[in-house]
């Protein structure tokens, strides 16, 4: 059963994407549908091809983790390179909502993602809006990471920084 407070969240949200309410919704279900399909598909190609179905610009030989959220309203804002690897649990989320009563110090905003290729962002990782990670990069276990991160860079933490950079990395063992 939906609630007067649902119906007025989601109706906000079509409205705020200039988006007609049945096709918003249609838009949403299917997502919602392929990131359920995603999250326990068991194998990680298959997990990598749904979410490109829901509009996840992923490269090729791209290692997508279980339970692995891409932002539900706007995937296509995340681009992830060559080569990635996105482990289990992630949440990489290109936009803010902020409550309808803090609207006015929490503006909804939005901005693209974008993953390096060669770029291992660990399990459990939040990979914020607008943020950019450098190619072959590696993102610590459980970090939020809320800037840019340079290439060939360790970086772990809350929020993430960088604590190394790597020598000798970029190049595909064969």
């Amino acid at each position: 059963m939906i609630s007067n407070r649902d119906k007025v969240a989601f109706g906000e949200v079509a409205d705020h994407y200039h988006s007609n309410k049945i096709l918003f919704g249609f838009k949403y279900f299917k997502n919602w549908l392929l990131e359920l399909l995603a999250s326990n598909a068991p194998v990680p190609s298959w997990r990598a091809k749904f979410h490109r179905m829901r509009g996840v610009n992923i490269g090729k030989n791209v290692y997508v983790g279980y339970n692995v959220v891409f932002d539900r309203i706007h995937p296509e804002l995340i681009t992830i390179g060559d080569y990635a690897e996105i482990g289990d649990r992630c949440i990489l989320s290109a936009h803010t909502r902020g409550s309808l009563t803090t609207r006015q110090a929490y503006p909804r905003t939005m901005a693209p993602i974008k993953i390096g290729r060669g770029v291992s962002v660990n399990p459990g990782c939040i990979i914020t809006q607008g943020v950019e990670i450098g190619e072959n990069s590696i993102i610590g276990i459980g970090s939020v990471v809320t800037r840019d991160i340079s290439p060939n860079s360790l970086a772990l933490g809350y929020p993430a920084r960088v604590i190394k950079k790597l020598e000798g990395v970029g190049e595909l063992q064969t």
